[in-house]
């Protein structure tokens, strides 16, 4: 049995694991990309850069950079990189500056490519961790409800599967270097901070102050002494992901904008940011700050203010652009974020899915919708050749567009396959913002050759003992095949004998619901430990497996327990 509850996923945050998939590619095509995305290219090429005496960043290792901070008898580490792998290139580039140890590492927030690398660094329990107090809570949720269609997405968004020639970079870095050889493995925080804490490492003075933005539990580690602020992705060179279209849960921008403050008070000489190049100058990083935080003001204040006439986003994207003076700025080129995608999701943020437009209430379903278009066109085939000719005068979005409809109607049609994905090619041609080219390059290659964006690799030893049991029982009921249990009502135990731990998990007419203790009237109980079930949750090891040795046994009905078990999905 496996439930698909172990999750290194891009969102939370996390690198993605997903169901196998073939990730050939064909051969590299020459595809023309703006002159501008390969120049910012320039912003990744790898090494170690000394920002002042005792600051080091590494550059163009991943997705993101590794800050070495090296104090009297030791160093810090800030953020760890996406993989061990590129942990481990990190750590030898900074072992040819010293050979002290390692004093603590800081996470400066939850996402994967600062924190899945650090056991390149230290073993479990073997230095301090810093990082805000819920940074070990967004970590644990690699146990992810929604993990399927975040790694499809974060795979269509990186690239990951794109040949040479395709993928120009992602952005913010050359690349995100998670692959399904590598092996991620974050260590838990166990030194957290609230809103602010001032401590002495390694003799370094340094300030972790919470500055929510990007991520809810970001934080920025300021040295008063050296006058360098670390910024975590609250400020990177381009235009910020206010929304990432990989899918996450509503950024607060007003928080982000307000966190840039904190930042430009501190009169700064020196902005390291966890992704793309340092910058110097007082009077360069104050001026930087403020047309950043200004720029994101700027989107969140014109949105709401077309907001409140009653426009929908669709007509607010059209009206809300930035000023000269900011689109100009070389740390706001749309190169991870846009305006456009940002005004919709402040839309959805303060007013959820709805519109405004009554029509857009009760839409007709797909296929009705579809059928209704193909007959304005004068048939199927006239819709097809419509599209067909759309594409052939240059309008690949309105092709697109039309192809949905076309997909509704003849989803197995193979010709309906070709258009959509050469329409798509030709939208990542001329796309230069990353996310988007990667996003249609991908996608094309899903449409013509069959592409499954994502990818399983197993977690490494010891990492699932740093994961609390709750996780992995947690995601369970958004599993459940709700169709096959609407006349169930059960309930099943477990008892794990390290820990002494009691959990029921209900199965309750088409909802699941796990809580702590044991009910008495559950119809059977599963006895064994927690690293066998964490195993088994991991896809490691079969639950019959277990069964038939000694580590998992069943007091009551074993029948209805794996009855039970069996109403929920399984990944493979």
């Amino acid at each position: 049995m496996r439930y698909p509850v172990l999750l290194f996923v891009m969102a939370v945050g996390a690198a993605a694991l997903a169901a196998c998939g073939d990730s050939s590619a064909p051969e590299p095509r020459a595809t023309p990309a703006p002159d501008a995305l390969r120049e910012h290219s320039k912003l990744f090429e790898k090494e170690v850069v000394e920002v002042t005496d005792g600051v080091h960043v590494a550059v163009g290792f991943g997705l993101a950079n590794s800050i070495m901070l090296e104090g009297d008898d030791g160093i810090i580490i800030v953020d760890t990189m996406e993989t061990v792998a590129e942990g481990e290139a990190v750590l030898a580039a900074f072992r040819e500056i010293t050979d002290k140890p390692i004093a603590a590492i800081i996470y400066t927030h939850n996402h994967a490519d600062h924190v899945f690398g650090a056991r390149a660094f230290a073993a479990p329990g073997e230095v301090p961790v810093y990082a805000h107090q819920s940074t070990g809570y967004y970590i644990n949720r690699v146990v992810n409800q929604i993990r399927p269609i975040i790694t499809t997405r974060s795979m269509r968004m990186f690239g990951h599967h794109l040949p040479e020639g395709e993928r120009i970079n992602d952005g913010i870095g050359p690349h995100l270097g998670v692959s399904e050889e590598s092996t991620l493995f974050a260590l838990p925080p166990d030194h957290t901070v609230d809103e602010r804490l001032e401590t002495t490492i390694a003799g370094i003075k340094l300030e972790l102050v919470h500055a929510p933005g990007e991520t809810e539990d970001q934080l920025f580690v300021w040295l008063p002494e050296k006058k360098v602020v670390l910024s975590g992705d609250n400020i990177y060179q381009t235009f910020p992901n206010l929304y990432t279209i990989r899918g996450t849960y509503y950024r607060d921008v007003q928080k982000w904008a307000a966190s840039l403050d904190k930042i430009r008070a501190l009169d700064a000489e020196f902005l390291v940011p966890s992704h793309t190049r340092p910058l110097s100058g007082r009077e360069r990083i104050h001026d930087t700050l403020t047309d950043y935080r200004d720029a994101i003001q700027y989107v969140h204040d014109q949105t709401v203010r077309h907001m409140n006439k009653g426009l929908t986003p669709d007509q607010i994207v059209e009206r809300v652009q930035l000023p000269p003076h900011l689109a100009e700025s070389p740390w706001l080129q749309e190169f991870y974020g846009k305006v456009s995608w940002s005004v919709r999701s402040v839309f959805d943020g303060y007013l959820g899915w709805f519109d405004g437009n009554p029509s857009t209430l009760q839409p007709l379903p797909g296929e009705q919708q579809a059928r209704h278009m193909a007959e304005l066109a004068g048939g199927e085939q006239a819709l097809a050749d419509k599209a067909r000719a759309a594409l052939e005068q240059g309008d690949a979005q309105w092709a697109l567009s039309l192809s949905d409809h076309l997909r509704a109607l003849r989803p197995d049609d193979d010709a309906v396959n070709q258009l959509r994905a050469e329409a798509l090619r030709r939208l990542g041609e001329v796309e230069a913002n990353p996310n988007a080219r990667n996003y249609y390059f991908t996608a094309a290659r899903e449409e013509a050759d069959g592409l499954i964006p994502g990818f399983r690799t197993e977690p490494p030893e010891g990492f699932l003992d740093t994961l609390p049991i709750e996780n992995f029982l947690a995601a369970m009921p958004a599993f459940l095949k709700a169709e096959d249990t609407l006349d169930v009502h059960e309930k099943l135990g477990f008892q794990f004998a390290d820990s002494d731990r009691r959990f029921t998990l209900e199965i309750r007419r088409g909802v699941a619901q796990v809580r702590p203790g044991l009910a008495e009237d559950a119809v059977a109980v599963l006895h064994t430990r927690e690293p066998v079930w964490k195993a088994i949750a991991a896809g490691n090891r079969s639950a019959v497996t277990a069964l038939a040795g000694d580590d998992l046994d069943i007091d009551g009905d074993k029948i209805a327990a794996l009855r039970l078990l069996g109403y929920f999905e399984k990944v493979d």
